[in-house]
């Protein structure tokens, strides 16, 4: 599920992930509901309107005419939630993906992840690599964690050490 404010990107982003081969439920007006007390499901609040796009400059286009059937879905589960938002200079950003934010969404702990926008960065492709390496949590491995498990034995080793002060200043 992509958010953020008005203009920040979030229908070029999901058009271009539409393009990519993803499916759109819809557009701006998203109606969720939790099932099972642990699933939370997000549908589009209009059935009449909600495979449709306002992209600005373009105006309303419909998805499933322009990509076909197979471009849309009418339900699917909200496993991440993106948030998209300015980028912000004097914003300390989570660099390692070691954060572990999650937002409650009717009861149920969504993981959550912010992506500061700016020019030059290719927001579909840092979409679905967080969206791969959320279903990798999932199952059970965590790369910010092996990073750093990694970088503890290195230190642990001495090979830091030596590759910092050169092999002669090495203790």
């Amino acid at each position: 599920m992509l958010g953020g404010h008005s203009g920040v990107g979030k229908s070029e982003t999901a058009l271009e992930l539409v393009e990519r081969g993803h499916r759109l439920v819809a557009d701006d007006i998203v109606e969720v509901r939790c099932v099972n007390g642990n699933t939370v499901l997000g549908r589009g609040a209009n059935s009449l309107i909600s495979h449709h796009m306002e992209i600005r400059g373009l105006g309303i286009i419909n998805i499933s005419q322009l990509y076909g059937i197979g471009s849309i879905l009418e339900q699917k589960e909200i496993q991440l939630v993106v948030e998209l938002e300015e980028w912000d200079p004097n914003k300390v950003y989570d660099r390692l993906g070691t954060a572990g934010r999650s937002i409650d969404m009717l009861g149920v702990k969504i993981p959550a992840i912010e992506i500061p926008v700016k020019p030059g960065r290719n927001l579909p492709i840092i979409i679905e690599a967080a969206a791969m390496n959320e279903r990798l949590k999932k199952m059970g491995y965590n790369s910010a964690r092996d990073f750093n498990q990694n970088i503890l034995k290195w230190i642990e080793t001495g090979d830091a050490q030596a590759a910092y002060y050169g092999t002669e200043d090495a203790y």
